[in-house]
């Protein structure tokens, strides 16, 4: 739906050459309504798929990440990696749909008329969209920043064994001091803090017990609270979505566009 709607709203800007040449003026509909859907809001909408397909492509990484962290396997730093390199054209995806949604050129600050209210209608389920995506990027973002810190604390953990020295008396035996590392001191173990990476941005989430740390299903993975986050806030993108191309849909007519 929102392809084909992009699509439409694209055609507007670049109407299709006629096949003689015309003797009589075309008249263009120039009215805020339509200025605000050919320079601003199929941009946007443009920018959001875009920002759709980034926010897919976490989820089988989140998932590879749980996988390598039950097995132990060595890839859990390579998918780490990997969901890192989503989170910067997010970020500047996210920063040019509030700019065009916010150009006080375009936008009224009050509907004058039916064209205004339209146009504003638009721009406040977009606006609702954008949120919604700004919340999956807060788990992303989150999810990679609270595991590179894991990372780092434990490795300085390590590093403050390696350097501690053990005294033992040489009336038992001993020889002095000794370093943690010769007398066998525990390796740290992983860090738990990753559970709590940006999962828990409303009291509905908050709430929900699918994004708690614990559960009693069979093959549950506290480590899939990331997962199912991204997918719930895709459910919600879907709605919004919808709604805002059935108001793109609508108004197309009015400008010129036809919907087949």
């Amino acid at each position: 739906m929102w392809t084909t709607t992009l699509a439409l709203v694209v055609s507007l800007a670049a109407p299709a050459p006629a096949a003689t040449p015309l003797k009589t003026i075309e008249h263009l509909h120039v009215s805020p309504l339509c200025t605000g859907l050919r320079q601003n809001i199929g941009p946007a909408i443009g920018k959001v798929l875009q920002n759709d397909n980034t926010i897919a492509q976490s989820r089988p990484l989140l998932r590879g990440y749980v996988k390598a962290s039950a097995t132990s396997g060595i890839s859990k730093d390579l998918q780490v990696s990997r969901i890192e390199r989503l989170i910067t054209p997010l970020v500047q995806n996210t920063a040019a749909i509030e700019r065009l949604l916010n150009d006080p050129f375009v936008f009224p600050r009050r509907a004058i008329s039916d064209s205004d209210r339209q146009l504003l209608e638009i721009r406040a389920y977009l606006q609702q969209v954008v949120q919604q995506q700004k919340r999956a990027l807060d788990v992303i973002s989150g999810f990679v920043d609270t595991e590179q810190l894991g990372q780092m604390q434990a490795a300085g953990s390590e590093a403050l064994k390696l350097t501690q020295t053990r005294e033992i008396p040489k009336a038992q035996g001993g020889t002095g001091p000794q370093s943690a590392q010769s007398v066998g001191a525990a390796p740290t173990p992983p860090p738990s803090e990753i559970l709590n990476a940006g999962v828990r941005n409303t009291p509905q989430q908050a709430a929900d017990p699918a994004l708690q740390e614990t559960g009693m299903v069979i093959g549950h993975n506290p480590l899939d609270v990331f997962d199912n986050a991204i997918g719930q806030y895709q459910q919600m993108l879907q709605s919004s979505e919808g709604h805002a191309a059935d108001l793109v849909v609508k108004a197309l007519p009015l400008c010129g566009g036809h919907v087949p």
